[in-house]
């Protein structure tokens, strides 16, 4: 089993959004950030502009990269 993360960090938050393909995590991200621009009074197009800085990631249940550690969304692995 997988899932996929999508991930947005600016200067203010960090956003997050999680879907079973990468199609609906993206889409999770969009409409997370439309929410969000709501709630602080701004355009709800706002978020365009870091629309190449979300990356999503595949997460594969069971393998050895599921129960691990991150870093800049790539897995740390030993030297």
């Amino acid at each position: 089993m997988k899932f996929y993360r999508a991930k947005l960090q600016t200067q203010n938050y960090s956003f997050e959004a999680y879907g079973e393909t990468k199609t609906l995590a993206l889409e999770h991200m969009k409409l997370g950030l439309i929410n969000h621009a709501k709630q602080r009074n701004i355009p709800k197009d706002w978020w365009h502009s870091w629309g190449e800085e979300i990356y999503v990631l595949e997460v594969k249940m069971g393998t050895p990269a599921f129960n691990s550690f991150y870093r800049d969304g790539s897995l740390l692995k030993d030297d």
